[in-house]
């Protein structure tokens, strides 16, 4: 037997029945401008009814009910990061020329939301200017975070990372970080500290696994996304 439910994502409200859902919304997008040329990282919060059909039979549900599309400048994304109040964490595309760009959901039922002009791709010299604009993720002069890229792995074998401050006064950025793996987990074999805005530690990854990605932020929010890299088995 098969039930129809749904899912209200964040809220993760159950119901039974069939019933027509709601569009689902785009709440947020931060931060609101990117500097053209470097690696940046989107936090896209969505409120969105999920749709979920339960076999009771097989005893499971199927997870490509769950799936979802994610597009920055009509481009798809991975979407590595999802957080409990719906917030998507997402890698803007590489190469955008300067503009404004929508971002574009979709659900695995079709229904799709768009928040046009979401973010913008602006010179970097306007992101590092005397009085940047504090609803584009400022806090102490760091906007975000970099990591160098990341070559293919193996499970357990240590490796090493280099994580970078960015922003107008990223050289002083000395406060915790916290780091996390969209598959699996990871160990930190070598905790460093900040020297002059750049972080190198040493770490394993407990999983093997394709398009993995790793994700460092800050006690502010600010937020850095990997390069979507593979950690074999051995």
């Amino acid at each position: 037997m098969k039930r129809t439910s749904w899912v209200l994502w964040p809220l993760l409200l159950c119901a039974c029945g069939p019933t027509q859902l709601p569009p689902p919304s785009i709440v947020s997008v931060m931060p609101g401008q990117v500097a053209a040329g470097v690696p940046s990282t989107l936090s896209v919060r969505v409120d969105a009814v999920l749709p979920l059909t339960v076999d009771y039979q097989a005893g499971g549900v199927d997870p490509a009910q769950l799936s979802m599309a994610m597009r920055l400048a009509g481009q798809e994304v991975d979407v590595p990061f999802a957080e409990p109040d719906g917030t998507l964490i997402v890698p803007v595309p590489e190469g955008l020329p300067e503009g404004a760009y929508d971002v574009q959901l979709t659900l695995a039922d079709g229904r799709e939301a768009v928040r046009e002009q979401a973010f913008s791709v602006v010179p970097a010299a306007t992101l590092n200017g005397p009085n940047p604009n504090p609803q584009d993720g400022f806090v102490g002069g760091v906007r975000s975070f970099l990591i160098d890229p990341i070559p293919e792995q193996v499970r357990d074998r240590p490796f090493q990372i280099t994580l970078r401050a960015d922003g107008p006064e990223a050289k002083l950025f000395q406060a915790p970080v916290s780091l996390r793996a969209s598959v699996g987990t990871l160990t930190l074999v070598t905790p460093g500290a900040f020297v002059d805005g750049v972080l190198v530690e040493e770490l394993s990854m407990s999983h093997p696994g394709a398009n993995i990605y790793l994700l460092v932020e800050d006690t502010q929010g600010h937020k850095g996304l990997s390069n979507s890299f593979r950690v074999r088995p051995n």
